[in-house]
C-alpha cells in the first residue's frame, strides 16, 4: 500500500480526480443522490464512489485522496488476483499460485501508464467486484460435481446476480467483463452436463430432456442471475434519475469504422504492454526501458496462461467429441473459464468500439490486467511444481509422471523466486520516484494570494482548483458552447446547478491549451474590469457578481 501511494503521487491530480473527490464531498454534506451532478460517460456511484467517500470523510476535500484511493484500489486488486489465482489449492501449490498471479501485477511502471494504473478511476477498480464474485463462485463450488452446487445454495446465484447489478449501475463495463464472461461460461458449463449424461447408467432409467437440464440447475440459474442483472441495472438508474440524481453524459465510444479498427490494432497492442508494465516504446531513458523490457517476461507467461486456460475452456466438449484422442470427459474449471471470456470479451470490445489515439486509451481494458495475472497463477502455478493434478492432465505416461514433476520443480522454481524476486526490487524502484505536486495548486496559491474565490474556467482547472485549495476556491467548469457561443456549465463530472448556492462569482481562467474563448466570457459578462496573467493562464476579473449573467445565458 505505501510503495503504490508513493507511485500513485509521482503523477499530478487533475480534474478527473479532483472531481470525484469534490462528488465524495457533496454526499457527505446530503447530496447522496449527487443532484444536479454530470457524471462522465461512467458514474462510478457504486464502485469508486464509494471508497471516495470514506477516505474524504477521513482526509478532507483534498487531492492526496485521489492517491490515497488508487494505491487502495490497487492493493485490493493485487491481493484478489492472489487468493482468486490460489482458488481451493492449498499448500506449496496455492502460494505458488497465488505469489505469480501477485507478482505479475506487482510492480506497475513507474512512468508513462502510470495514470492509467494508479490515476483518476477509469475502469481499472472495475476488477474489484468480479474477483469478488469469482471467489463467491470459487467457495461455493467447493468440491462438489458440476450440478450439484444449487442443493442448499440457492441464495449463491442470487448474490451473483445482486453484485453484477449493483456494480452495472456505476460501471456498465461489468455487463461486458462480469455479465457476458459468467452467461457464456455457466451455459457452456450446463451443455456438457447436459450432453455428458445424455446416455443413461445401466439399470438407471431413461434420462428425460427434463432430467437432463435439471442436473445443469446450478449453471442455469447463474447463467439466468447474469442476464437479470442488466434490467435490475437499469430500473436502479431510472429511481436515481427519477428521484433527481445525477446524469451521465453519453459515451465517447462506439463500434468503429473498419480503417479505424486496422489502423488501432498497434496502438491496442501497445496498451496490453502498458498494463503489464511492458510499455518499452513509452518511456525514455536506459533505466525505465530495462524496467519495461523486464516486464515482457510477465506479458509472456500471461499469454501462456491464457492459452492453457482457453485449452482448458474447450478441452472438455473435445473429450466428449473423441474420447479415444483426449481420454475421459471432466469438467472444466468455471472460474478459469470465466476469466478466459472476460479477457476475449473486453479485448474484442476494446478493438471494437473505442477510438485509439493513444496508449492511455489501455484503461478500458484495465481489468485485463488482473484478469490475466489470476489466470495465469490458477492454470501455471501448479505446473511450475509439477503437481500431480497437470501432470495427469497433460496425458504424459505414468512412468514419467514423477521424473516429470521432479525436473519442472528444480528448474521452473529456482527462475520463480528470481523474477519473483527482480520484481519486488522494481516495486521498490518505482517507489523512489520523486512525487509530483498537483496540476493546478500554483494557480490556486495565486487565486488565494488575490483573493478571487469564487469564478469559471474549463474543465482541466475547474475541479482540480477545488480540491488543491481544500474547498476554499469554487470553480465551476464551463465550455463556451452555449447558445450564441455564450459560456455554460460544461456537463462532465460538473455540478451544473452550482450556480444556484456558490459565492459570488467574479473571474474567468482561460487556457491556451482549451476551447473556451476570451470572446465567449466578453459575450457572457460584458467587458472585464482587469486582466491577469500567470504562466500560461489568463485571468479575468470583473467588479460585479457574475452569477446572475451565467444562470440567464444557461436558460437561454
Amino acid at each position: 500500500m505505501f510503495c503504490y501511494l508513493r507511485i500513485a503521487g509521482a503523477d499530478q491530480v487533475n480534474s478527473d480526480g479532483g472531481g470525484m473527490v469534490w462528488q465524495a464531498w457533496d454526499v457527505l454534506h446530503g447530496n447522496v443522490l449527487l443532484h444536479g451532478w454530470w457524471a462522465a460517460d461512467v458514474s462510478f456511484y457504486t464502485t469508486e464512489l464509494p471508497e471516495y467517500l470514506v477516505v474524504t470523510a477521513a482526509a478532507g476535500l483534498r487531492p492526496e485522496v485521489v492517491h490515497i484511493c488508487s494505491a487502495l484500489t490497487y492493493t485490493a486488486l493485487v491481493l484478489l488476483a492472489a487468493f482468486v489465482a490460489r482458488g481451493r489449492a492449498r499448500g506449496a501449490e496455492g502460494v505458488v499460485r497465488a505469489l505469480l498471479a501477485a507478482g505479475l501485477i506487482l510492480a506497475p511502471q513507474p512512468t508513462g501508464p502510470t495514470q492509467v494504473l494508479l490515476g483518476s478511476p477509469d475502469h481499472v477498480g472495475t476488477g474489484v467486484p468480479v474477483l469478488v464474485l469469482l471467489l463467491l463462485l470459487d467457495w461455493a463450488q467447493g468440491s462438489e460435481s458440476p450440478g450439484r452446487q444449487a442443493q442448499g445454495r440457492w441464495w449463491v446465484p442470487v448474490a451473483a446476480g445482486a453484485l453484477l447489478a449493483w456494480s452495472i449501475i456505476g460501471d456498465p463495463l461489468i455487463e461486458v467483463v462480469g455479465v457476458v464472461p459468467l452467461f457464456f461460461a455457466c451455459s457452456l458449463r450446463a451443455c456438457w452436463i447436459v450432453w455428458s449424461r445424455r446416455d443413461p447408467a445401466p439399470g438407471a432409467g431413461p434420462v428425460t430432456p427434463r432430467r437432463h437440464w435439471s442436473s445443469a440447475g446450478y449453471e442455469l440459474s447463474l447463467a439466468a442471475a447474469a442476464l437479470a442483472a442488466i434490467p435490475v441495472a437499469l430500473a436502479g438508474n431510472r429511481v436515481i434519475r427519477h428521484l433527481g440524481g445525477f446524469s451521465v453524459a453519453n459515451p465517447w465510444y462506439h463500434l468503429q469504422p473498419l480503417h479505424k479498427i486496422v489502423h488501432g490494432l498497434p496502438v491496442a497492442a501497445r496498451s496490453v504492454l502498458a498494463l503489464f508494465g511492458a510499455d518499452y516504446k513509452g518511456v525514455t531513458g536506459a533505466g525505465n526501458v530495462a524496467f519495461a523490457l523486464g516486464h515482457l517476461v510477465g506479458v509472456a507467461v500471461v499469454l501462456a496462461g491464457f492459452v492453457v486456460g482457453l485449452w482448458g475452456l474447450l478441452r472438455p466438449f473435445a473429450q466428449l467429441a473423441w474420447p479415444r484422442r483426449f481420454g475421459a470427459a471432466a469438467p472444466g474449471d468455471l472460474v478459469a473459464d470465466f476469466l478466459v471470456i472476460a479477457i476475449v470479451a473486453n479485448c474484442a470490445a476494446f478493438v471494437l468500439e473505442v477510438p485509439m489515439t493513444n496508449v492511455y486509451s489501455a484503461h478500458e481494458i484495465g481489468p485485463v490486467l488482473v484478469f490475466g495475472a489470476a489466470l495465469a497463477g490458477r492454470t501455471l502455478g501448479g505446473r511450475i511444481l509439477g503437481s500431480p493434478r497437470d501432470a495427469e492432465a497433460s496425458g504424459g505416461p505414468s512412468g514419467t509422471r514423477s521424473g516429470g514433476r521432479f525436473r519442472a520443480r528444480r528448474i521452473l522454481l529456482p527462475v520463480f523466486a528470481v523474477c519473483l524476486a527482480c520484481y519486488a526490487v522494481m516495486l521498490g524502484v518505482a517507489a523512489a520516484h520523486r512525487q509530483a505536486p498537483p496540476r493546478n495548486v500554483g494557480l490556486a496559491a495565486w487565486l488565494t494570494k488575490h483573493h478571487l474565490t469564487s469564478g469559471f474556467s474549463p474543465y482541466w482547472e475547474a475541479s482540480s482548483i477545488t480540491v488543491d485549495s481544500g474547498g476554499a476556491i469554487t470553480v465551476l467548469s464551463v465550455t463556451d458552447g452555449g447558445r450564441h457561443g455564450r459560456l455554460a456549465p460544461q456537463k462532465w463530472v460538473t455540478d451544473v446547478k452550482l450556480t444556484a448556492h456558490m459565492p459570488p462569482a467574479k473571474f474567468v481562467i482561460l487556457s491556451p491549451a482549451e476551447k473556451v474563448r476570451r470572446s465567449a466570457a466578453v459575450k457572457t459578462f460584458g467587458s472585464p474590469a482587469h486582466s491577469y496573467r500567470y504562466g500560461h493562464y489568463t485571468i479575468l476579473v470583473w467588479n460585479e457578481n457574475l452569477l446572475p449573467k451565467m444562470a440567464a445565458a444557461a436558460r437561454a
